[in-house]
This record gives C-alpha cells, sequence and structure tokens, in this order.
C-alpha cells in the first residue's frame, strides 16, 4: 500500500485512504502528512476534514514546549518561503474546522524526557546533523532533490531502516512510542463505535511514516481500505538538461 508516491509529472503525492469495516458506520479517513508542501495541499485537507464528524491530530507539545522536539523540526520549518521551493510548513488551523479534533500525541514533556534520555552520540548527531542538512537546504535544495526519499509504503525502506537502525533511540522516541499512543486511541474509537447505527467518519491526521501503524491496527481490528484518493504535495521542478 503506498501512502507517498513520487514521480517525475505527477510530483510527490498524498493517498487518501478510507478504511471501512462490516457491519457498523464507523470509518477511518487517512491523510498522510508531509510537513513541507504547497499551500494548496494543506487548503484541500482543511477542507476535506471539515467534512468529518472528528479529527485525530499529530502534534508534540501541542499545548506544552519541547525544545527537542523543535531541534527535530528545525530542519523544514527553516525551509517556509525559500524563494527557490516556494513550499510553506503544514499551517492547517485545526480550532477553525469546526468538528471536534483530539491530539493522541505525547505532551511536550513526556518528549523532553525521552529526548534527554537519548544516548549522548545521537542527541550529537541530531545536534550537528540537523542545522547542516537546513543550511544546505536553504543554500542549493530544490524539490527534486526534497522528493527524494519521501515514497512511502507500507514496508520500510532499507534507506528508513538504515537511519533507524543507527539511531535507535531517537526511533523508538519519534515513531515507536509515538505509534502507540494513535494505535490505542484508534482501538478505543472502535471500540466505542462499533455499534453505533449512523455513519461516523474519523479523520487520522500524522506523518505518513505513522500511516503504516494505522493502518495495520485497522486491518487488526476488521477494517480494510476500501477506496483512495491521491492529493497533490507539491510538483517536482522538471529535471535540468
Amino acid at each position: 500500500m503506498q501512502f507517498i508516491e513520487v514521480t517525475g509529472l505527477a510530483g510527490v503525492r498524498s493517498a487518501v485512504i478510507r478504511f471501512t469495516g462490516p457491519g457498523t458506520g464507523l470509518s477511518f479517513l487517512l491523510f498522510p502528512m508531509i510537513h513541507l508542501g504547497e499551500p494548496a495541499f494543506y487548503r484541500e485537507v482543511a477542507d476535506r476534514l471539515r467534512r468529518c464528524d472528528l479529527v485525530l491530530a499529530e502534534g508534540v507539545g501541542r499545548k506544552t514546549r519541547s525544545p527537542g522536539a523543535e531541534a527535530l523540526v528545525a530542519s523544514y520549518e527553516q525551509l517556509e518561503y525559500n524563494e527557490r521551493l516556494g513550499l510553506v510548513v503544514q499551517d492547517i488551523d485545526y480550532r477553525a474546522l469546526g468538528v471536534p479534533v483530539v491530539c493522541p500525541d505525547m505532551s511536550g514533556g513526556e518528549f523532553e524526557s525521552g529526548f534527554r534520555r537519548l544516548p549522548l552520540r545521537e542527541r550529537l548527531l541530531i545536534a550537528t546533523l540537523v542545522p547542516a542538512i537546513s543550511a544546505g537546504m536553504r543554500m542549493f535544495g530544490t524539490r527534486r532533490y526534497l522528493a527524494r526519499h519521501m515514497a512511502t509504503e507500507d514496508l520500510v525502506s532499507d534507506t528508513e531502516q538504515a537511519v533507524a537502525d543507527g539511531m535507535p533511540g531517537l526511533d523508538d522516541l519519534v515513531m515507536r512510542r509515538r505509534d502507540r499512543l494513535l494505535v490505542r486511541v484508534l482501538t478505543e474509537f472502535h471500540q466505542a463505535y462499533t455499534s453505533r447505527t449512523g455513519p461516523f467518519t474519523v479523520a487520522v491526521v500524522y506523518g505518513a511514516e505513522h500511516m503504516r501503524a494505522a493502518s495495520e491496527a485497522l486491518v487488526g481490528l476488521g477494517y480494510h481500505a476500501a477506496d483512495a484518493e491521491w492529493l497533490t504535495v507539491f510538483l517536482v521542478e522538471p529535471a535540468q538538461e
């Protein structure tokens, strides 16, 4: 199953996937997110969220700050409005959607506590690599370069696995622990709404890599991918001759 597709013609696209189950009006609509894209992509996602009944939204430290989390997201936040890229950071205003929003993610304090417990080697790598990558992208980055490793499927790529193996503590903090929180909430909503007679759509707005855990959990609960639509995150400029 593809969550993010990268092609020369279509650019970077996100698959909005609806999971439905037999005998219930409950469905889950997965929105695999890339956190840097064209403004039109985030407007389209927000418009679709308004048609849902409930939104489960990613967001570490939505109420309390985490310097560790802020250091990690700086790699793409500093690219916003770069003239060469013409992209913006994910900017969905959940308060303006008009539907209930639940954030099952880690609090800023929880994430910061985990970040401080990372091995020193991993924290040093983050402190050196993130600024270097950000600076390189600001000076020389293109959309094509940015899109190189964005393709995301239900199977982990060799590149992703190499990164996870090289920084296992960070992988557990950023991915595994947060995946477990999301899966727990998906299970709770499934159990609460199974007997509901009317249709009810729960939107799941999380980074694309978290959709592996979400889709696996939903299949385990008896749901299946009923349909999908592609939304363009950003177009990739033609290769230079």
